[in-house]
């Protein structure tokens, strides 16, 4: 009996990625179906968890799983989803405030297929509650939760604006109109005029109020209008509760890795959704999504992306639909910090479909401790530079050879990325090239960390040569903002590193010996001398630049003239080249160069 009505613990308790929606711009989403065993039996209510925007969305997307998760083990069916043009759902024309809003209705009722359920609540942080709510009565919700919701879209665009100004990247090519940040982009996502004006629109004090229960969670950081709307919507006679539960500032940090897990506010949740819908009597069993391969439209090239699981990995497999080119390597996209597989800004995106276009077989996949891949050998998410970042790698690498035809590898990755694709040429010979973005670390030890790491640098020397000219800097200076010791310290150990590597660069010349060269020269040379495919891709004004530096040399002179080695370095964007000019550029720089290096001199005379 108990056999028939569960008849797969790990089809009940599984978290499984599908496609859905629109086959012409699907939407991707996790469903976590109820643990109808530990819970015991299904609330017959689905929860839709609506994501928020840009940043937001990168550093919330742990706590958004594990809201998930906990919700299906109190017996909800949870569906946790990417809109259009976000995450690793496909890319469509249009209004995009317009489409996330259609995007939830979609999803709110491919729930209600999936789970058979009769009720559905919608979850919101930040815009996605802002969205959630404009939509309730669209969806037919029996609930409503916004955690630090944002009630006025006019506000909210003229808060990002400012971000916008504050975070600008002046370029030193001013005069060139393709590198310029335009109105139309932010943080490096596209926020163009449809996007404002539609978003100006919704207002949570003007909107229809939502006809179900509501909770709304306060942001614990800085004062917001929550009680305001919680008392106009309650006139309205809706039955709101506010909290003032702490956990939000916490949990959403300027970088992923250091985003803390919201525990109070994730019990909450789950409490106060809990008596509203008791467990039912009887269990209806899930349909089990299978959608996992979708066929996808980008521009005059049609490819084809797959969600893939492998050794507790989960990952996206993007694959030209053509047949692949013989001889090609598969390129392994490696984590940037704690972002998931999407990449900051969508870059990993960006680039697997620019290379699939291109004739390449791409796996951007998320290695443990993150998005939805195993925890680390040590129970541990978010660790950034966990010592498995190299067994993951080689997981996939076991994966592709298994999946794709393809010989050898090329593994590239920005940042903590750059450092396990560095680690991985020098431990494996399948790999055949490596592409190195803006990498910050050759070296790291045991008991290192990110904080003491950023608390010892400093920026790039070519940063430190253009603030000398800028007013603003001495001000600071005479105020004691700046930490004028630490800088000349490390300085003035760059000035002598690098005369170091000046005087190793003229031996070499002169006795033809590697040997004398310091360690990360040394390993440089043992990829080159294997034939490994070696790219350097920077900003100027990153303090990869200055680390390349002093242990290759300005201008990587300790590499050699190696026509296998290539240093690119260009002006104007930053550490995750977020504006948009610079993400295409270095797509396009990344195409190219795989191109040249990989296809045929046949193939890339075809194009």
């Amino acid at each position: 009996m108990n056999s028939q009505q569960f008849p797969s613990q790990q089809i009940l308790c599984r978290p499984e990625a599908f496609w859905f929606g629109d086959p012409e711009a699907p939407l991707m989403g996790w469903y976590h179906p109820a643990h109808q065993r530990e819970a015991g039996g299904s609330r017959k209510c689905g929860v839709v968890l609506c994501a928020p925007f840009g940043h937001e969305y990168m550093v919330a997307y742990r706590s958004y799983r594990h809201l998930a998760e906990r919700l299906a083990r109190a017996g909800f069916d949870v569906l946790f989803f990417d809109y259009r043009n976000t995450g690793d759902a496909a890319d469509q024309a249009g209004n995009r405030i317009l489409q996330w809003q259609q995007d939830i209705c979609t999803a709110s009722q491919t729930l209600r297929d999936i789970a058979q359920v009769s009720q559905i609540a919608l979850f919101g942080l930040r815009l996605g509650a802002l969205l959630a709510a404009s939509v309730t009565q669209d969806c037919k919700a029996s609930a409503f939760i916004g955690l630090a919701p944002v009630i006025s879209g006019r506000a909210y665009s003229r808060e990002l604006r400012v971000l916008r100004t504050m975070g600008a990247t002046s370029s030193a090519t001013e005069t060139d109109s393709t590198r310029q940040v335009s109105e139309d982009e932010l943080t490096g996502y596209i926020f163009d005029a449809d996007m404002r004006a539609s978003l100006g629109k919704l207002d949570m004090m003007n909107m229809t109020v939502p006809a179900c229960p509501v909770l709304l969670i306060a942001r614990d950081d800085v004062s917001a209008q929550e009680e305001k709307l919680c008392a106009h919507w309650q006139d309205a006679g809706v039955p709101v509760t506010l909290s003032s539960t702490p956990g939000y500032a916490a949990m959403m940090p300027g970088d992923a890795y250091e985003s803390v897990l919201p525990d109070e506010i994730l019990h909450e949740i789950v409490s106060w959704l809990s008596p509203a819908f008791p467990i039912g009597s009887k269990t209806v069993m899930p349909s089990v999504p299978k959608e996992t391969r979708k066929i996808l439209n980008t521009g005059q090239v049609q490819i084809e992306e797959k969600l893939v699981f492998f050794s507790g990995y989960s990952g996206v497999l993007t694959l030209p639909v053509q047949a692949i080119t013989p001889h090609l390597p598969a390129v392994l996209l490696c984590n940037i910090g704690a972002n998931h597989r999407v990449g900051t800004h969508r870059l990993y995106v960006r680039f697997a479909r620019a290379l699939a276009q291109a004739g390449f077989p791409v796996l951007r996949f998320d290695k443990a401790g993150i998005g939805y891949s195993k925890p680390t050998p040590q129970d541990r998410e978010n660790d950034v530079y966990a010592d498995s970042g190299v067994d993951d790698i080689q997981h996939a690498m076991h994966f592709m050879e298994n999946s794709v035809y393809c010989e050898g590898f090329v593994v590239a990755g920005l940042c903590s990325g750059a450092y396990f694709a560095y680690l991985s040429a020098l431990k494996d010979v399948r790999v055949r090239g490596v592409v190195l973005m803006n990498q910050l670390v050759f070296e790291w030890h045991e008991g290192d960390t990110i904080t003491a790491r950023k608390q010892e640098s400093i920026k790039s020397t070519h940063f430190y040569v253009k603030a000398v000219r800028n007013l603003h800097t001495w001000k600071r200076l005479f105020k004691g903002e700046i930490k004028l010791r630490q800088i000349m310290r490390k300085l003035s150990a760059r000035v002598a590193k690098r005369l170091s590597n000046i005087s190793q660069a003229l031996i070499g010349k002169l006795v033809q010996n590697h040997h004398f060269l310091g360690k990360v020269a040394r390993q440089f040379r043992q990829l080159d001398a294997r034939g490994v495919e070696i790219m350097l891709i920077m900003d100027a004004g990153d303090a990869s630049v200055d680390l390349m530096t002093e242990n290759l040399g300005r201008h990587g002179a300790l590499l050699g003239d190696s026509e296998r080695i290539r240093l690119s370095i260009f002006k104007g964007a930053d550490h995750t080249f977020t504006p948009l000019w610079a993400q295409q550029y270095v797509s396009d720089l990344l195409v190219s160069h795989l191109q040249a290096r990989f296809l045929p001199a046949s193939a890339t005379k075809a194009e």
